[in-house]
């Protein structure tokens, strides 16, 4: 196993594609909060909440889940790109089994989007100080760490999708198509037809809502507030404000999202395990 991990990072850094898609995540995340905690500095929403608006919180968890869309990426080309390649034949005659191969790669990316999180994590945080409206640190960094673990949990819902559909082309645009197109109309859809309650259940909102729930809460527990009705009542607007009315606990959205990570890779290795590669 330990030489198929080896083989695994030679494959990723010894190309450019790493780093190519973690720039623009880096800059999504940087710029999302730079811009979230510019805006609250404005002078009339201070004066709403009385004190400064900690919007760096939920601009952070923005920009996290626009920048996942490139840890999927990176982690569907993991298999397609072998096959793509015609380097899969290899990968799998020299490995004890496939199994073993498809193991390795799942170990590899849970470790690089570990670090696309870190690295998203560093420049939003440099965003917030540029912004000049850094929450508090506990807060931050709690975030920071759900905003990290969607990376890696996205990162491996890549890798699954790509064992499973086998194709570059279709595994990026298929992906990137869903989680910006499909499943937004299938949500507006549902949530028009009194079937709200759905939305939160699907692949990518229960994987966005991870963060941004996370956020939501964070956010709330940092304003002032003279009494637990008024809370109450902020955190409806909110939640109504940014499409979270029917959202789960952040941690629940997270378990149900892993479902579908832990489902895709299983559903994955049993069909690259019968997949021709002559």
């Amino acid at each position: 196993m330990d030489r198929l991990i080896k083989a695994e990072y030679r494959k990723i850094f010894t190309t450019k594609l790493w780093w190519a898609l973690l720039i623009p995540a880096a800059a999504l995340s940087l710029g999302f909060t730079w811009g979230g905690a510019a805006l609250g500095l404005v002078g009339d929403l201070q004066r709403e909440v009385g004190g400064v608006f900690p919007l760096a919180l939920p601009a952070f968890a923005q920009g996290i889940n626009f920048a996942t869309v490139f840890a999927l990426i990176l982690g569907g080309t993991s298999v397609t790109g072998e096959i793509r390649h015609k380097t899969i034949t290899t990968s799998y005659l020299t490995g004890p089994t496939r199994g073993a191969v498809l193991t390795a790669k799942l170990i590899v990316y849970t470790t690089i989007g570990a670090l696309y999180g870190v690295v998203c994590m560093i420049a939003a945080t440099l965003g917030a100080l540029l912004g000049n409206n850094f929450p508090d640190p506990g807060d931050w960094f709690a975030l920071a760490g759900t905003g990290a673990l969607a990376m890696v949990l996205w990162t491996l819902f890549g890798v699954g999708l790509g064992a499973l559909i086998g194709n570059q082309v279709g595994t990026i645009v298929g992906g990137i198509v869903y989680v910006l197109v499909v499943e937004p109309v299938i949500a507006i859809v549902l949530r028009t037809n009194d079937a709200g309650e759905v939305p939160p259940f699907l692949p990518n909102t229960s994987g966005g809502q991870m963060v941004s729930a996370h956020s939501l809460d964070l956010l709330v527990d940092n304003l002032p507030f003279a009494s637990r009705r008024e809370q109450q009542g902020a955190r409806d607007g909110f939640e109504s404000i940014f499409g979270l009315s029917d959202k789960l606990a952040w941690w629940g959205s997270g378990l149900i999202f892993a479902f579908y990570v832990l489902a895709f890779a299983v559903v994955g290795y049993l069909v690259a395990r019968q997949r021709d590669i002559t």
